[in-house]
């Protein structure tokens, strides 16, 4: 039902010095081979650039169009219908008309009796008023008016057909008003909120258009075991076309973080060193190493705001996690070491671990 996206619009490149950023770094000790392959320890290196980091949360939904069932404001038999299914009207556009004639005798008989009230006593006036404004109520309320501008959708009723003002005798769909509707898992509720933006595809038309979240339930449900909350995306800059329709699947990237003008580096790259202040290391103009202390920002959940430590252009080091390089050696038949030594992280640090990937 749901799966978890990030943006990284952000300019991290990979550099690819042996094979998609593979390295070996001659780091001292590091230098030492890998007691059980024979090779030197290897690294990932990736050059940092400023641009943009966010994260997402992608999801699929449902088109809903805004649609008005038309009821009548009186009873009576229908004489008239002045539209067909698929027609497009206006807003108080006149779609059919009820006979009049029984409203035409109580608006003149209520006429009637009002002014012959004269001689009766104020209150019995006044009853008699009432009863001629809601003669000449009815008697406007013949036709049957369109609440809003779209297209009709349903035709529910025939010249001929009684209706009464339970009877919904026209459907109307305003295709100006869509919204996709669709669910998050509870786990990323905390990072919705109404307004924030949305990237809507509709893959069968290779369209996407932008949207925003309109309306959160305050109330959960439960989908397949899944604790979740339903959340309406309205769409702007709909297209002037018959082509996206109620009930059809889109895909949803809602951004819940933007940063713009950032520096950001994979979680992976930071290690814990004295005092836990956040370290990573940082290659050298001579081709080696050097721990960094920075300070981050706001994170996603792979990508961390640098403040400080470092800047566009420097170049970090990842060591690579054993599955990573397991991975790398199956796909590109490569002999690669696992590093069992790590550059010493200044006194009261802590040895980098392996960042999964």
């Amino acid at each position: 039902m749901k799966k978890r996206g990030k943006i990284i619009i952000w300019a991290i490149v990979i550099v690819a010095v042996i094979v998609i950023g593979i390295i070996i770094i001659p780091t001292g000790n590091a230098t030492k081979t890998n007691q059980a392959s024979g090779i030197p320890p290897v690294y990932l290196e990736y050059k940092v650039k400023s641009g943009e980091v966010g994260d997402s949360i992608e999801v699929v939904g449902n088109v809903e169009a805004d649609v008005k069932s038309v009821y009548p404001k009186v009873s009576g038999e229908i004489v008239e219908i002045y539209v067909e299914k698929g027609d497009f009207v206006e807003k108080g556009q006149v779609l059919a008309k009820i006979d009049d004639l029984q409203y035409q005798t109580a608006y003149l008989n209520a006429l009637n009796d009002y002014e012959s009230s004269t001689n009766l006593a104020e209150r019995m006036k006044e009853v008699k008023r009432l009863q001629l404004e809601q003669a000449k109520k009815n008697l406007e309320s013949i036709e049957i008016t369109a609440p809003i501008s779209g297209i009709i959708s349903q035709v529910n009723v025939s010249e001929g057909t009684t209706v009464n003002t339970s009877t919904a005798a026209f459907t109307i769909v305003d295709k100006n008003n869509l919204k996709v509707s669709t669910k998050i898992d509870e786990i990323d509720f905390p990072f919705v909120e109404e307004g924030m933006e949305a990237s809507v595809k509709f893959n069968s038309l290779n369209l996407e258009l932008p949207g925003k979240i309109s309306w959160i339930s305050p109330v959960s449900s439960t989908d397949v075991g899944i604790v979740v909350i339903p959340i309406e995306i309205e769409l702007e800059n709909i297209p002037d076309s018959d082509k996206i329709v109620s009930g059809m699947t889109a895909d949803v990237e809602i951004v819940t973080l933007k940063l713009e003008g950032t520096v950001a580096i994979p979680k992976d790259a930071i290690q814990k060193g004295p005092n836990n202040v956040k370290i990573v290391y940082k290659k050298t103009s001579d081709g080696g190493m050097e721990p960094v202390q920075i300070e981050t920002g706001r994170e996603t959940d792979t990508m961390v705001e640098v403040i400080s430590g470092l800047r566009a252009e420097d170049t970090i080091l990842i060591l690579p996690s054993e599955k990573e390089i397991q991975r790398l050696m199956q796909q590109y038949g490569i002999s690669i070491g696992i590093p069992t030594v790590m550059p010493t992280v200044p006194a009261g640090g802590s040895r980098p671990g392996r960042g999964g990937f």
